[in-house]
C-alpha cells in the first residue's frame, strides 16, 4: 500500500567507509549473473553490452579489464578525477556495471591514478547501492532482521550500565528499555508493517549517493530522511514509526 500523491523519494542516511565494508550481506541481490560492461569502441554510456556471469568482458577476463574500458569512455571522465556524476550514479543504479571486488579482495596499485579513482568511485556506489532495500518487503524484512539479532544484546547492556550507575536512571534509560523491548516483542510476533509514503509532507528524503576520498581513504553517503513524525503517528494510529526510503522503494514508513 502507498499513501500520498505521487513523488520520487529515496531513503535513510547511510553512510560507510568504503574501504572497510563488506560485500557479502543477507539478501543482497548478485548483479554479477546480469550485468553490462561496455563493449565495441569507447564512448558513451550506449555502448553498453550486456554481460553474464557466463560472458567475458571484452579487453579481456577481469575487473583491471572493465576498469581501463571505462576508463577509455568520456562517462567516466568525473570519475576519473574522483568525482561522481549523475551519469555515473544511474549506471550503477540500474546494474549496468558488472560488480567489481571490495578493496580487500583487489589491489589497484598497478592501475593509473584515474582508473584507481574510477574503481573507487565505481565500486564505492555500488556497495551503497546494493545496501538499499529493492522491495518494501525488503526493507521490512531487514528492519524486523536487524531488531532481532541486535536488540537483546542492546537491551542487556542498557540494563547492565542502568544497574551499574553508568547510565543514570535519571535520564530517562527506563523508558529507553522500555522503548527497544516494545520493538523486539512487535519484531518477534509479526506485528510490524510497512506502508508507502508518496507524500513529501510527510516523508522527503534527498538523494547522496556520492563518494569520495578525505586524504585518508573513501567514504561514502546514501540517502537522507526528513519525516513528520507527528503526522506519521496520526496516520498510523500509533505513536512507533519509524520513516525511512530508497531508491527502488520510495518512502516508506514501518509502524508497530
Amino acid at each position: 500500500m502507498r499513501i500520498g500523491s505521487a513523488v520520487s523519494a529515496q531513503s535513510d542516511l547511510a553512510a560507510l567507509r568504503i574501504l572497510s565494508r563488506s560485500t557479502s550481506s543477507p539478501g543482497r541481490p548478485d548483479r554479477t549473473a546480469a550485468a553490462d560492461v561496455f563493449g565495441g569502441k569507447a564512448g558513451s554510456s550506449s555502448t553498453l553490452t550486456t554481460y553474464s556471469a557466463k560472458g567475458t568482458l571484452s579487453q579481456g577476463s577481469g575487473p583491471e579489464a572493465l576498469i581501463k574500458a571505462m576508463a577509455q569512455s568520456p562517462t567516466f571522465a568525473n570519475a576519473a578525477r574522483g568525482v561522481v556524476d549523475d551519469q555515473v550514479r544511474a549506471l550503477v543504479r540500474d546494474g549496468k556495471i558488472a560488480t567489481l571486488p571490495p578493496p580487500k579482495d583487489f589491489d589497484p596499485s598497478k592501475l593509473s591514478a584515474a582508473e584507481q579513482n574510477i574503481y573507487h568511485v565505481v565500486e564505492g556506489l555500488q556497495s551503497l547501492y546494493d545496501f538499499q532495500p529493492k522491495t518494501l518487503d525488503d526493507a521490512l524484512a531487514s528492519h524486523v532482521k536487524t531488531v532481532i539479532d541486535s536488540y537483546p544484546d542492546a537491551i542487556a547492556r542498557m540494563k547492565d550500565g542502568l544497574a551499574s550507575g553508568s547510565l543514570p536512571e535519571s535520564d530517562g534509560w527506563k523508558n529507553v528499555i522500555a522503548g527497544y523491548e516494545a520493538e523486539l516483542e512487535a519484531a518477534q510476533q509479526g506485528r510490524m508493517t510497512i506502508s508507502g509514503i508518496d507524500d513529501p509532507n510527510l516523508v522527503q528524503t534527498t538523494n547522496v549517493f556520492d563518494v569520495r576520498f578525505d586524504g585518508i581513504g573513501w567514504s561514502g553517503s546514501g540517502t537522507k530522511t526528513t519525516a513528520n513524525i507527528p503526522a506519521l503517528q496520526q496516520l498510523t494510529g500509533t505513536k512507533n514509526v519509524l520513516p525511512g526510503g530508497g531508491p527502488y522503494t520510495g518512502s516508506y514508513v514501518i509502524s508497530w
